[in-house]
């Protein structure tokens, strides 16, 4: 690989959320697919959580029950919601799903999974209350910041909005920002462009959480 290449491999980190890998698993996105070979290519740092997976799985479980129910027993769209909750899926169903995600993690193993630790709940905790954010996407954002990323990716037109105006707010948004996979190398160049050379994350995390708490 060479020097230039290797070293901005080494340097950058994205933190990518569920649709994004929703959308390369289902294929259905040809553009989420698209950018995990872009990804993989720049060799660049990926991150995800366990939270993810949950997610993946939850998704997946909804996806199987619709084609068993719907499209299988001809039920109603409204019926399906009331019964998602209270899923029937066989073993077989299960073992299915799981053996499409472990694959796919498999076949793209340069994903790393963050641990969620008891410090960042704390940040999650902070984000929901001065934000409008879900508290999955909190612990997106909290996961993100936590890791060092310097792009969160997703195809959630509110949570770029509303995460980058938190993120605005606290001083942090040269360090970490938030967009979808057509922006993400631009946004990088910006956040290199614009990051501070002598503020530390560590510290930046704490001017953030002072301006944080007076929102």
């Amino acid at each position: 690989m060479p020097r230039e290449k290797r070293d901005e491999a080494e340097r950058v980190k994205i933190y990518i959320d569920t649709c994004i890998l929703q959308g390369a698993i289902s294929r259905r996105n040809e553009e989420d697919t698209v950018f995990m070979n872009r990804v993989e290519e720049k060799e660049w740092k990926v991150y995800t959580s366990i939270h993810t997976l949950m997610e993946l799985l939850d998704i997946a479980k909804d996806r199987s029950f619709l084609m068993k129910s719907v499209i299988g027993k001809w039920v109603d769209v409204s019926t399906f919601l009331q019964e998602r909750k209270t899923k029937n899926l066989n073993r077989n169903d299960l073992d299915e799903i799981t053996e499409e995600l472990n694959n796919f993690f498999i076949n793209h193993n340069f994903i790393e999974f963050m641990n969620i630790n008891e410090g960042v709940w704390s940040d999650v905790k902070e984000i929901a209350e001065n934000s409008n954010l879900h508290s999955s996407d909190a612990l997106h954002l909290a996961l993100a910041w936590m890791w060092g990323c310097h792009v969160l990716v997703t195809h959630d037109t509110f949570l770029v909005k509303e995460g980058n105006e938190l993120l605005k707010e606290a001083g942090q948004y040269d360090t970490l920002r938030i967009c979808d996979v057509d922006k993400v190398e631009d946004t990088l160049k910006e956040v290199f462009a614009n990051k501070p050379e002598t503020a530390t994350r560590s510290k930046i995390m704490q001017y953030g959480r002072k301006k944080m708490n007076t929102r």
